[in-house]
């Protein structure tokens, strides 16, 4: 079978233990953030690629997550990407957070901002269909 092409776009993406690393920012940092015309908390960019059998992420750390292995798909905040991160503090938009299984003692957490044009993104319409893929 032939993997059919869904959805592509640009992306912003990091692990969570890149992440992690981030709460060590000093205050005036984080505040600094909420105020500026930065892009959102990310180590990596590149294009991404939704298929029926994975997503794709080609650009500085090529990336690929089978469905498959897919564990967990989730958007909004939590504790390792929280809202206060942002500048409009999630007001237009939230991070997809997805868990995929690597081996059988071992799994991998990614964030994604997709197709990010300083306001709003298209992560609402990347997690609807990849909700309907996995179905």
């Amino acid at each position: 079978m032939v993997a059919q092409k869904m959805l592509a776009g640009n992306v912003l993406w990091s692990y969570d233990y890149e992440l992690s690393d981030r709460k060590n920012l000093g205050f005036f940092q984080k505040l600094s953030r909420l105020f500026s015309f930065l892009k959102p908390p990310h180590h990596h960019e590149g294009d991404i690629l939704l298929a029926s059998n994975g997503i794709f992420i080609a650009g500085d750390q090529p990336l690929e997550m089978p469905i498959s292995h897919i564990e967990e798909v989730y958007m909004g905040f939590d504790d390792t990407f929280p809202a206060t991160a942002l500048k409009n503090f999630g007001l237009f938009w939230q991070p997809i957070r997805i868990k995929t299984i690597i081996n059988r003692s071992e799994s991998q957490t990614v964030y994604l901002v997709i197709n990010h044009n300083g306001l709003f993104s298209d992560n609402q319409t990347w997690f609807n269909t990849l909700i309907s893929l996995l179905r």
